[in-house]
């Protein structure tokens, strides 16, 4: 037992001294521990002083100012938020970070920085000699982010209410496209030249060939969307003009609109091609629809240039309304709900409108002072009594033909007026005979009811009625009811061909009063079977009968 306690005593002996050996006290000479400090670095590190840094010259702040807006239009096309990049490297949150921390979140900002714009922005917003910056953390991210977020808004607006902010992104607008620079600068307006050249021989516009690539929902994985720029691949798919150009002439092309970003601005591009196509002489084709609109702004200026006279405006409003049969009064009433007989100038309009009346604003005001009071209020009782006033008595045309027709009637002559009386009577007689209903066969094709036909369908409708014209009396039938307006092709007005033919057949031969006419005329002799004095069937003569019996 005493032994046992000796080796006890001993042995504490030993192991006294040697925890005291084990676990020295170390005294830090440069204050508090940092948290990426170790207990294992040995002492001669914080207890020796180390040897000031060299300083490095900062650059100046305009070649800084050119990298930052590089990376504030990187940023506020993606949305980035910069201060949040940085949060991982900075726990203590004391708004600094080392150099290699920097770099790999300015990298992972904006990709395409190169290098030398990374060493810059490292060596501006670096603060070695700041009493509160501790190595490693030499690097104000702080004020880098600060910097980066007046693209968005502007600080310390609480200090400032009175004070006018811009838009986000308001400040990039000045910052404008920069053209790449290229070798040969005759060669490049040559290929420009070209380009406008058969874009306006082929009437074609540039952007249209790369707008699905900036708009498809994959343009983002590549570039932004609806940012008018696309990659080099496809810039060179969809270029149409690839046949025509060899590749040095694509790739000084590419160099030319080339972004910071790697990608082709083609709106650039076309800007440019734009520039030299105005001041070319070669002129884009026009398309249908270009001609046609066009052509109603000719006619529009043509019409108003013209003073309308009172009688010309009447006459043709009733030749309008004669030749489409508009029922006006019933438009009127839509808007006189007291059938007061009055209206305003705007619904005088709405009615035009609606019945699809082209009139001119002086023709609108020329009616509005004829059958206006003179205060805003249009009397549209007189002016329809006006406008479906009867014909005189004394024209020679029928009553139901409209004043275009009966005014090309009595241009002609002598002998063409006969010709026409004699075919409309033909016509007549023929669809008497048939008992044919010729003005629903040209509803058939007219289902908007405007009284006019094609003449194509004027020639089927005849044809369908076994009725054969004539190359002779096929033109006067169009020289006669036909018309053609401006931009439109020509067209056949059955309405008044129909009651044209009708009226001669009532005023023609008096055989077509008589209904045992037709049947003498289509034979030359008396009916065999049927009485024309008694309108009944004759009876039968049976000596007849039995004389053709016993003959047999």
């Amino acid at each position: 037992r005493s032994h046992a306690v000796r080796r006890v005593a001993a042995w504490g002996a030993v192991c006294v001294p040697m925890a005291m050996t084990l676990r020295p006290v170390v005294k830090y000479a440069g204050g508090p521990k940092e948290a990426w400090g170790s207990p294992h670095l040995p002492a001669s590190r914080y207890t020796t002083p180390m040897p000031p840094p060299t300083p490095t010259p900062k650059p100046s702040g305009e070649a800084v100012g050119l990298v930052l807006e590089k990376m504030q239009d990187y940023i506020f096309r993606h949305r980035i938020r910069v201060k949040d990049v940085f949060e991982d490297y900075d726990p203590l949150r004391c708004g600094r970070c080392t150099t290699e921390q920097f770099l790999r979140a300015v990298s992972q900002l904006v990709p395409a920085l190169s290098e030398p714009e990374a060493a810059e922005l490292l060596a501006y917003f670096t603060e070695e000699s700041l009493p509160l910056a501790q190595r490693p953390q030499v690097v104000n991210y702080l004020d880098f982010a600060r910097a980066l977020d007046e693209v968005f808004t502007t600080a310390g607006l609480e200090n400032k209410p009175t004070m006018v902010v811009d838009k986000p992104g308001a400040r990039l607008q000045t910052l404008g496209f920069r053209h790449g620079a290229v070798e040969d600068e005759r060669r490049l307006d040559h290929i420009l030249q070209r380009i406008a050249l058969l874009a306006n021989t082929r009437g074609l516009v540039l952007t249209t060939c790369w707008q699905d690539c900036e708009r498809s929902n994959a343009t983002s994985i590549v570039c932004p969307r609806f940012s008018s720029k696309v990659t080099i691949a496809q810039f060179k798919q969809h270029f149409p003009f690839t046949q025509h150009f060899s590749e040095a002439d694509m790739k000084m092309l590419i160099k030319r609109y080339r972004t910071d970003d790697g990608t082709i601005s083609f709106q650039e591009l076309d800007k440019d091609v734009s520039e030299i196509d105005s001041g070319a002489s070669v002129q884009r084709p026009d398309s249908s629809r270009a001609r046609a609109d066009k052509l109603s702004q000719l006619t529009a200026s043509i019409k108003n240039s013209a003073q309308p006279s009172t009688e010309d405006l009447l006459d043709k409003l009733q030749r309008i309304v004669s030749e489409r049969r508009l029922q006006l009064s019933g438009n009127f009433q839509d808007f006189d709900r007291f059938r007061r007989g009055v209206c305003s100038s705007s619904q005088l309009n709405a009615v035009f409108t609606i019945l699809r009346i082209e009139i001119s604003s002086q023709e609108l005001d020329k009616l509005a002072s004829l059958f206006g009071d003179g205060q805003g209020v249009f009397l549209y009782r007189d002016f329809i009594h006006a406008i479906t006033q009867p014909q005189s008595p004394e024209s020679p045309t029928p009553s139901g033909i409209s004043s275009m027709t009966s005014s090309k009637r009595q241009h002609h002559t002598l002998q063409a007026e006969a010709k026409l009386q004699e075919l409309e009577v033909q016509i007549a007689k023929h669809v008497r005979l048939m008992k044919l209903h010729m003005k629903s066969a040209f509803q058939d094709f007219d289902r908007m009811r405007s009284g006019r036909v094609s003449t194509s369908q004027f020639f089927r409708v005849m044809n369908m009625l076994q009725f054969k014209l004539t190359d002779e009396q096929a033109d006067l039938l169009l020289q006669t009811y036909g018309d053609a307006d401006m931009g439109q092709s020509p067209r056949f007005a059955y309405f008044d061909f129909c009651t044209s033919v009708q009226e001669a057949g009532l005023n023609g031969a008096g055989g077509m009063q008589q209904p045992e006419q037709p049947y003498s005329s289509r034979t030359g002799q008396r009916p065999k079977y049927f009485n024309p004095t008694t309108g009944g069937v004759m009876q039968l003569d049976r000596t007849k009968v039995l004389q053709r019996v016993c003959a047999r």
